[in-house]
Order: structure tokens, then sequence, then C-alpha cells
């Protein structure tokens, strides 16, 4: 899924998915994969931003998990594996989240894939 409008300038984007961490669940967590493409030139300043978060169902914060930027960038196809601890929301309804934006110039695309949450 790209999520901030296929590397358009100043655009911006989110996803998320409603979830359920099950009361005894051990160890739950969330993994994925992303790509990042960027014709940012910097390789000091984050100027595109792909934030991860937990939240409410009613859309209010509870956790940043973290924050990819143009950074992070790869190349066209290379995805890189992250996962993040959600033991904080056992027995929890919860929304994964995922939101993007750019700049006003030289766009970033930010790719999503194989989104999962185990609940063991």
């Amino acid at each position: 899924v790209d999520i901030n409008g296929n590397g358009v300038d100043n655009s911006s984007g989110e996803m998320f998915q409603t979830v359920t961490i099950p009361a005894g669940s051990v160890a739950p967590t969330l993994t994925f994969w992303y790509n990042i493409t960027t014709q940012e030139t910097t390789t000091t300043t984050a100027f595109d931003q792909l934030a991860v978060s937990v939240k409410n169902t009613s859309g209010a914060l509870l956790a940043s998990l973290g924050t990819l930027s143009n950074l992070d960038a790869t190349a066209v196809g290379n995805y890189v594996r992250l996962s993040f601890d959600l033991s904080a929301f056992i027995g929890q309804t919860v929304r994964i989240d995922f939101a993007a934006g750019s700049d006003v110039s030289l766009p970033t695309i930010f790719r999503i894939d194989n989104v999962n949450v185990t609940r063991n």
C-alpha cells in the first residue's frame, strides 16, 4: 500500500486497522515490511515522514511506535522488516495507524506490506 498519494508533493495519507489483543496474549507483536523511495537528496534532514502509532478506537494517540522518513530510503523493491512489542495493549481493542506526509518539494513514497499482529 502506498500511503501518501504516489509520491505527490505536499501530500499526506493515513491508514489504520482495528485489532483486538486478547487478554492472556503472550508477547503480541506488530510486524510489517516497508520500502521507501525518495527524490530528496539530503542525508541529514527528515523532510517527509511516516509515523507508526497505536490509537484507541476513537483515534486518540496511545503510543508512538516509531517514525520513518526520507532518511530511511531503500532501493525500489528492497523491503525492510520492522517489529514492535504490543504487550502494553493486551486486553484492548486498538488501531494500528500509519500516517505519512511530504513537504512541498521532492516527494517520498512510503510503501507498507505484510502487516501482521501476532497475538499468541
